[in-house]
């Protein structure tokens, strides 16, 4: 069995290895953090969002929205969370919910400390995360959600614990139905998840998911909730019960089509852009 499973994490690695190039720092080219910077004299140069990437996945995925909220006059910073884009060993070994939590909240504090208003907007995992921060800054102006990781389905369940029998012999497995996640092949094509998972980095997930669930009632926080009808992930009746959950007055559920799951990239994305950056100009302080 020992063999095997080397014999497993070797095989994953060089794949991971041959499909991507790193940069200096170890990182996926293309998939590092970013800031795009508001000009100083475009009289809105205070203001500012973060940007969180999903589970899986990394900046590049953010990259439209925050060149289309730049645009509108923000400064944008789309942080590269705790083991995402990196090889497979940093994935595995750096891919913490208590990790990501920290990452989020350090940003938005040095965020804060720059600018005099600035909003969060989350995609998948980022979206759950972002509630989370709510809960611990409830002074954040507005929020953006965007297919929000909340809660985990009965099925994805059963995936975590068969992943878990499966990691005696498995260090990685293949994540599936990431395919359908974007819809637009070009924007598939250009992904830079590695597609690769293991039964701690679920569990992690769900970990996130499961207290996002929980914090629901407690995000007082102006919030927008962007959620498509075709997303393979998140069915439309979960999204609905979560947006009731939440208990802010101020909120509003907005239904796209034409698009799978990571809506920021997809054939929707200039919609989720102009909804995004329409609530945000309306709540920013």
């Amino acid at each position: 069995m020992t063999f095997w499973r080397a014999a497993a994490r070797t095989h994953f690695e060089a794949a991971h290895t041959r499909r991507f190039r790193f940069d200096a720092q170890g990182i996926v080219q293309g998939a590092a953090g970013f800031t795009l910077r508001a000009s100083e004299d475009d009289g809105v140069s205070r203001r500012a969002v973060l940007l969180l990437h999903g589970f899986n996945d990394t900046a590049q995925s953010m990259a439209y929205l925050a060149h289309k909220l730049r645009a509108r006059g923000y400064t944008v910073r789309v942080p590269l969370l705790p083991g995402h884009g990196r090889d497979l060993a940093t994935m595995a070994q750096a891919s913490r919910a208590a990790r990501w939590r920290e990452a989020v909240l350090a940003e938005y504090d040095a965020l804060c400390h720059e600018y005099d208003s600035v909003m969060v907007v989350g995609q998948s995992m980022g979206g759950a995360l972002a509630l989370l921060l709510a809960t611990e800054r409830p002074q954040i102006p507005a929020l953006v959600l965007l297919a929000p990781y909340v809660g985990m389905p009965r099925d994805l369940q059963w995936k975590v614990l068969g992943a878990w029998i499966a990691c005696v012999a498995l260090p990685y497995l293949r994540s599936v139905g990431g395919a359908t996640s974007i819809h637009d092949p070009a924007a598939r094509a250009a992904s830079l998840g590695p597609d690769v998972v293991t039964a701690r980095t679920l569990t992690e997930l769900r970990r996130v998911a499961e207290d996002a669930e929980a914090a629901l009632s407690r995000v007082w926080v102006p919030t927008l909730y962007l959620q498509s009808r075709e997303d393979n992930r998140i069915a439309a009746r979960d999204a609905e019960t979560h947006f009731a959950a939440l208990g802010s007055a101020d909120k509003r559920q907005e239904w796209l089509t034409g698009c799978g799951h990571i809506i920021s990239a997809d054939y929707c994305r200039d919609e989720v852009a102009a909804l995004t950056a329409d609530w945000l100009d309306t709540h920013v302080v």
